[in-house]
């Protein structure tokens, strides 16, 4: 009760200040990913001074087999972590550790059936024991792999750039102790070994620590329907395939039409290229997380987002297609010489690639995937089918340009529906059921001091 007359304050209004969580996960994740990169160009920059060209085109053909399939093989679990997992609850640790088993019982299955059929005739050796090391690598590989979408997930993704920095040093650190073996076993060992370590030691973290935390103090969103979450599921599998098939079977194309040499050549700049669109892919990763728990800020989130895109492939291209020639004359005059014009039309790719991803992550909040996966399906078949007619008239520059005009092509189609979302987002009235903001996220904390 109050006396008569007496005035009493106004509540004292405490608005909670959203941090930038995006900003600091894609951050996180970039760094991962340009500091994996870096250290993985010092590790063929270290194998190229002591090794041949036939000896590394072999070693990174073998390197590039290995991620095709564990990255077929992951899932894309990565997506579907992104967009479920922070609402996962006490659910936490049983879909962390289904989607592991899924992925390595796929890892088995596809690379038993790789060696099975030959294929890795001339880049694997026969012995039983190289074999079943290089079947433990694709799992190790594509668990490895889903373990930076949980750990994203689980808003751990500043832990993310130690994982992956580690095990990159310790393969650099391997290398030239393993010379001293055949060379494209020492290199993939080199390559493998650290990987598999930091993937066991990382994972005991997640399972035993991270994800009971997280049961214990996350709120559990409502469970998606069956449908609905084997609907996503199978369209980001299919759209993992295909971005998988990009990323990683041109330089098996180029090993398998050109050979080894070629294929040292060429994978250099490839894996510089693929670097660029895993920068663009953590964007996209950090806006679903982000987005998925918290729709209030969605045009926020959507600007970063797009900001963000902005600052990788303006300077990325630019980079890319003016400085190609002296970035591969760290490895040496033949390797500027036969990559450069590869590594440029890589760099002038990664605009449209920006335009796919943004589309990307739209669709992945509206969990309709379909679209953008039957539209990039036309576009990757024509990649490939140019990158195969062309690598014997016109050498491995063939895939580069190939990728250059299918991106350019699959960014065109998808440009006008981008733009539209982007709008919705920033209409109070209409915006896309994600986006649209509930009491709950506007949550502002009252203090009520009274005069006694």
């Amino acid at each position: 009760m109050t006396a008569a007359g007496t005035t009493v304050p106004p509540p004292a209004v405490v608005v909670v200040v959203r941090r930038p969580a995006l900003l600091r996960s894609a951050a996180a994740l970039m760094t991962s990913t340009v500091a994996s990169a870096a250290l993985g160009f010092v590790f063929w920059v270290v194998a190229a001074r002591w090794f041949a060209p036939e000896a590394v085109g072999r070693a990174s053909a073998a390197v590039s087999a290995m991620t095709l399939l564990a990255g077929l093989a992951q899932l894309n679990l990565i997506n579907l972590y992104a967009r479920f997992l922070p609402g996962a609850g006490r659910h936490t640790r049983p879909l962390v550790l289904t989607g592991y088993a899924a992925s390595a019982a796929m890892s088995l299955l596809l690379s038993g059936g790789f060696l099975a059929l030959g294929m890795g005739t001339g880049i694997i050796g026969p012995a039983p024991t190289q074999r079943l090391f290089f079947v433990a690598a694709v799992v190790g590989t594509a668990i490895f792999f889903i373990t930076d979408g949980v750990l994203t997930a689980l808003r751990r993704a500043g832990s993310v750039p130690a994982k992956n920095v580690i095990a990159s040093t310790a393969k650099v650190a391997l290398l030239p102790l393993l010379a001293g073996t055949a060379a494209g076993d020492g290199m993939l060992v080199a390559w493998s070994v650290p990987m598999l370590a930091t993937m066991l030691g990382v994972n005991w973290w997640v399972l035993a620590r991270l994800a009971p935390a997280h049961a214990r103090t996350a709120p559990a969103a409502p469970a998606p329907a069956r449908r609905e979450l084997l609907g996503f599921a199978s369209a980001e599998y299919v759209n993992g395939l295909l971005t998988n098939a990009v990323a990683y079977l041109p330089p098996v194309l180029v090993a398998s039409v050109l050979g080894a040499t070629a294929s040292a050549y060429f994978y250099i700049p490839w894996v510089i290229g693929v670097a660029g669109s895993t920068l663009l892919w953590n964007v996209v990763t950090s806006f679903v997380v982000t987005a998925s728990s918290d729709a209030a800020a969605a045009r926020a989130h959507v600007d970063r987002a797009v900001l963000l895109v902005a600052a990788v492939v303006l300077p990325g291209a630019a980079v890319l297609a003016g400085a190609a020639g002296p970035l591969l004359r760290l490895l040496g005059g033949q390797y500027a010489a036969e990559g450069a014009d590869t590594l440029r039309l890589i760099g002038l790719s990664l605009p449209f690639t920006g335009v796919i991803l943004l589309y990307c992550a739209f669709a992945m909040m509206e969990k309709r995937m379909w679209p953008v996966v039957t539209v990039q399906s036309v576009g990757i078949a024509a990649f490939l089918l140019v990158s195969w007619v062309g690598l014997p008239r016109v050498g491995i520059i063939a895939p580069a340009a190939a990728l250059c005009m299918a991106q350019a092509a699959v960014a065109i189609v998808l440009l006008p529906g981008l733009i539209r979302r982007y709008r919705a987002t920033g209409d109070v009235t209409n915006a896309p059921a994600w986006a649209r903001r509930t009491a709950e996220s506007e949550t502002v904390t009252a203090d009520t001091g009274g005069a006694g």
